[in-house]
């Protein structure tokens, strides 16, 4: 079997498939080593740890304090496509994964890896400052090629979604929860928002959670970008006194999803296009994409 026969095959299967891939024979092996390394802080809490001693390893090598001079069979952090970036800093606790962020981010800067997704969960921890690390713009290239990008973290998003503003043009999927103690910093989120909604060049799939009192404010800015939706969730709004018409001018629109109760106009907008859109309650569960 030829190599990109290999790997057409390879896609299909999930992570402990691709281990048993592994062994079957060098040719396998080479066309499972990128799948299998393409998203290690991704899964379970054993797999991300066994993933983080080994970049760790080559930043030991790289500052000569490695205490064996063997050279890995592959450049593993060069596979690198998507980074769970609270599993990477959960690894060894919050605050000691915090030390390594840095130098991993740093690491995979120099060998030009370029992630297409970025996710960021729930963890209740908000402190700013270790979560935002990855904006720093000595990691820009990183993030430049994003198309799926997660943002749950309860901490204050302005300055994270302005790095995304900054840097991607390609996003897909956009799943964020704009959560904020402070009015000022929610209208820069929703500023930076619409700035980066208007930047993308693909159909998007955005899911909005916006606890932060009326939702008129987040409506008119995604009124900015009414050709770019594809799917639409807004999820724990308050919708009193919304105006929904701009639903109508919306033409790739193929799913819109909202929080109970929703609001007599929006039925009557979808109702009588049923067949083109589908209108649906939003469970506040994250939207499951394939990436």
């Amino acid at each position: 079997m030829v190599l990109d026969v290999i790997e057409r095959f390879l896609k299909d299967l999930n992570v402990r498939d691709l281990l048993s891939a592994l062994l079957v024979n060098r040719e396998w092996c080479q066309a499972a080593v990128p799948l299998y390394w393409k998203a290690p802080f991704s899964y379970t809490k054993k797999r991300s740890r066994q993933a983080l001693k080994i970049y760790e390893s080559f930043l030991e090598q790289e500052n000569g304090s490695a205490v064996y001079k063997n050279q890995p069979l592959y450049d593993y952090p060069i596979f690198l496509k998507e980074l769970n970036y609270t599993n990477l800093l959960f690894c060894k606790g919050f605050y000691e994964g915090a030390r390594n962020v840095e130098a991993l981010l740093q690491m995979v800067t120099n060998r030009e890896v370029r992630l297409n997704t970025f996710i960021m969960e729930n963890t209740g921890t908000n402190i700013e400052s270790i979560y935002g690390f990855w904006t720093n713009s000595c990691y820009a290239p990183i993030f430049s090629t994003l198309v799926h990008v997660e943002i749950h973290a309860p901490f204050p998003k302005y300055n994270v979604i302005k790095a995304l503003m900054n840097n991607c043009t390609r996003l897909s999927h956009i799943d964020i929860n704009l959560h904020d103690n402070s009015v000022e910093r929610a209208e820069k989120s929703l500023d930076f928002l619409e700035e980066l909604i208007t930047a993308q060049t693909c159909r998007l799939n955005l899911r909005l959670v916006f606890p932060n009192g009326s939702g008129k404010m987040p409506v008119e800015k995604l009124c900015s970008g009414l050709e770019t939706f594809k799917r639409l969730e807004l999820v724990k709004w308050n919708f009193d006194g919304c105006d929904w018409g701009w639903l109508e001018n919306c033409p790739n629109l193929t799913e819109f999803a909202i929080t109970n109760p929703i609001p007599t106009q929006v039925t009557s907008i979808f109702g009588s296009n049923f067949d083109n859109y589908r209108l649906q309650m939003s469970k506040n569960k994250k939207v499951v994409t394939a990436h």
